[in-house]
């Protein structure tokens, strides 16, 4: 299964939203696994598993050059749109990582 890779500053409120967009990709069997990490894991995360698109929340909106500069040439980065962050939308965040892959 390809991964997406959902990353905030500690891993904790991501790992919430990273467990209902897997359960939702199971349901709707969309062939992904997803998982939420501290930037810290991050890039050893990246470089095993290589994900399919990397995604960055909003409270480290800060940190996506870093990540587009370092895997932008071969995964897309994308900002977690806010509201849908805030409400937990497992269906529109997996939407939008699903939009980036196009």
């Amino acid at each position: 299964m390809a991964e997406i890779l959902l990353v905030d500053a500690a891993g904790m409120s991501i790992t919430m939203l990273s467990n209902k967009m897997d359960q939702y990709s199971k349901e709707n069997n969309l062939g992904y696994t997803v998982v939420g990490l501290a930037d810290a894991q991050a890039g050893e995360n990246i470089t095993k598993k290589q994900p399919v698109v990397i995604m960055i929340a909003p409270q480290v909106k800060y940190m996506h050059e870093k990540y587009e500069e370092a895997y932008g040439d071969k995964i897309p980065v994308v900002d977690i749109e806010m509201m849908s962050y805030g409400m937990m939308s497992a269906d529109k965040v997996m939407q939008q990582a699903i939009d980036a892959l196009k």
